[in-house]
């Protein structure tokens, strides 16, 4: 009778043991499936874009081409004033839903700057755009109103103003334009380094991007 116990009680163990595991196993394929999920709205799983959780880049890239100029059928084009060190947008989205993405994506952006964060780290103009904008180097203003987006950038420095030039050049030009997002800017970056308008700030820029950049991908 007592082998009989035994037997029984044994056999109840390693059922529930196989049910905890079959458990367990359900419950990290769910998981799993949540973060593939997840991974897929950033971007990464498309041409292993650089971008943070949250962004709205995966769904800017496949309607680009829904953004146009206000009052006309041609791409954003950024309007620069050198002498104000200010860079201004009007864009036109398509839909009420296109110009709040777009706007989201602006300011969420925005704030991975301001925390010190370094999305597109493999791209030194990128980098030198984090290192303005988290030592307060310019600010930038986001208004939406229906499909309208109105973007204002004002620098307080020549090579702040730079940089964020380039930058307007690059989302203009490249991401506008042709839905282009792995292109790397860092020769431009180099280039405005070099330059008499970042004399003052060129070592600790310099060190900033040394310290921060790393491969794509990463």
């Amino acid at each position: 009778m007592m082998k009989n116990e035994t037997i029984t009680k044994r056999l109840a163990i390693t059922l529930l043991g196989l049910t905890f595991l079959v458990g367990c196993g359900n419950t990290s394929s769910d998981t799993a499936g949540s973060q593939g999920n997840e991974s897929s709205q950033t971007g990464n799983s498309s041409g292993n874009v650089d971008e943070p959780r949250g962004s709205n880049i995966p769904y800017l890239r496949q309607n680009h081409a829904n953004y146009k100029e206000h009052g006309s059928n041609a791409t954003p084009a950024p309007v620069k004033d050198p002498m104000a060190r200010s860079i201004n947008w009007t864009i036109a989205a398509t839909t009420e839903d296109g110009a709040k993405k777009l706007a989201e994506h602006i300011l969420f952006m925005e704030r991975q700057l301001q925390a010190d964060q370094n999305p597109r780290g493999w791209d030194k103009l990128f980098l030198m755009e984090a290192y303005m904008k988290y030592n307060q180097y310019y600010t930038t203003n986001v208004e939406r109103s229906g499909t309208n987006v109105v973007v204002s950038k004002n620098a307080n420095t020549a090579c702040a103003y730079e940089v964020i030039s380039a930058h307007s050049d690059a989302v203009s030009g490249d991401f506008f334009a042709r839905g282009a997002l792995m292109v790397n800017y860092s020769f431009r970056a180099e280039s405005i380094l070099a330059s008499a308008a970042c004399d003052d700030v060129r070592a600790s820029l310099s060190s900033y991007i040394a310290s921060r950049q790393r491969s794509r991908g990463m």
